[in-house]
């Protein structure tokens, strides 16, 4: 039973830890509202991204767009993605 639990533990850990995610990072000091259009997924969700932050997402790529200025961006996983005095950019990741 413990060697059990033990594998599922390790597979959750090690399967967790695999797949790659596009960092997100806001450098300014206000919080910016952007509609995420994950790769693969027909709607898109409402995300709020805190100033001076910076999180992992999409995990599969995404399309990112900025509600207050209407800019997209292509994102890949990997990828790292800085707002900086409102303006997304994109550097691509491994």
């Amino acid at each position: 039973m413990k060697k059990c639990f033990f594998l599922m533990w390790l597979a959750a850990i090690l399967g967790h830890g695999v797949a790659p995610a596009a960092t997100l990072q806001n450098t300014d000091s206000q919080s910016y509202d952007l509609q995420i259009v994950e790769t693969g997924r027909p709607f898109g969700s409402q995300y709020r991204i805190i100033e001076n932050a910076q999180v992992e997402i999409c995990f599969s790529g995404c399309v990112m767009i900025m509600v207050s200025t209407g800019q997209t961006v292509q994102v890949n996983p990997n990828d790292t993605v800085v707002i900086d005095s409102g303006v997304m950019s994109v550097t691509a990741g491994d």
